[in-house]
């Protein structure tokens, strides 16, 4: 799927707004370590990992309505109590992520975050990855009315980035990323997802879908990384 069309298609890309979980990075540990302490708060029966997972790079809201009929506010609560600390400590960066994000800043690209995630916690991870130098702007639940598929997020960090239509890539690995792209009218590379549905992924009508993140880098007309020695 990278070949020159995909380039040329890019080739007026300056401003890269990615997705968080899933697509750079993984909290998936914390997530369930968070997610089962407020369960278990509220009187519910804590879940396995693979119950979880799925729902990451989703809103909290969705999984929690699988899991419970009691109060989402004091399930919210306490899976912030817990979460502080979880969410950060486990963040790891996905394959490729670190150096992918690095080649982009050096090559002049603005780079912003749109993402279901609490401005505290991605102000934790970014902070412990050390990309507060990299990653210009970045917006999170707290900073939206709606989240995605609804486009405001991917649009707010768009227009903090001074970026357009004709300038701007989303970069995601759900189904609720390629919709909220769509739905702001802007260009959509999805990756495939560690954790969701990879079919329903290409399903959704990405204009290209890479099989991790490193395959961003030719689609924007970088080297692409190498390979490590055998």
């Amino acid at each position: 799927m990278q070949d020159n069309a995909s380039k040329m298609k890019f080739g007026a890309i300056k401003s890269l707004l990615f997705d968080l979980d899933g697509t750079l990075i993984d909290t998936s540990s914390g997530i369930v370590e968070a997610t089962n302490f407020a369960l278990c708060a509220i009187g519910d029966t804590p879940r396995r990992a693979d119950e979880i997972t799925p729902f990451i790079g989703f809103p909290l809201e969705l999984m929690f309505a699988h899991f419970s009929s009691k109060s989402y506010e004091d399930f919210f609560r306490n899976f912030q109590i817990r979460g502080i600390v979880s969410i950060a400590e486990s963040a790891i960066a996905l394959d490729g992520a670190d150096m992918v994000l690095h080649r982009a800043y050096e090559n002049g690209f603005k780079i912003g975050i749109g993402t279901h995630k609490m401005r505290i916690h991605i102000d934790r991870i970014i902070q412990k990855l050390g990309w507060k130098d990299i990653i210009s702007v970045y917006a999170g639940a707290d900073d939206v009315k709606h989240g995605k598929p609804d486009p405001e997020v991917y649009l707010k960090i768009m227009e903090l980035l001074g970026g357009s239509r004709q300038d701007s890539l989303v970069i995601g690995d759900t189904i609720n990323d390629v919709l909220a792209a769509h739905a702001a009218g802007l260009p959509v590379v999805a990756v495939k997802s560690p954790f969701g549905d990879n079919i329903k992924l290409a399903e959704s009508q990405p204009d290209i879908l890479i099989d991790n993140i490193a395959g961003l880098l030719p689609l924007l007309g970088l080297p692409p990384l190498r390979e490590p020695e055998k």
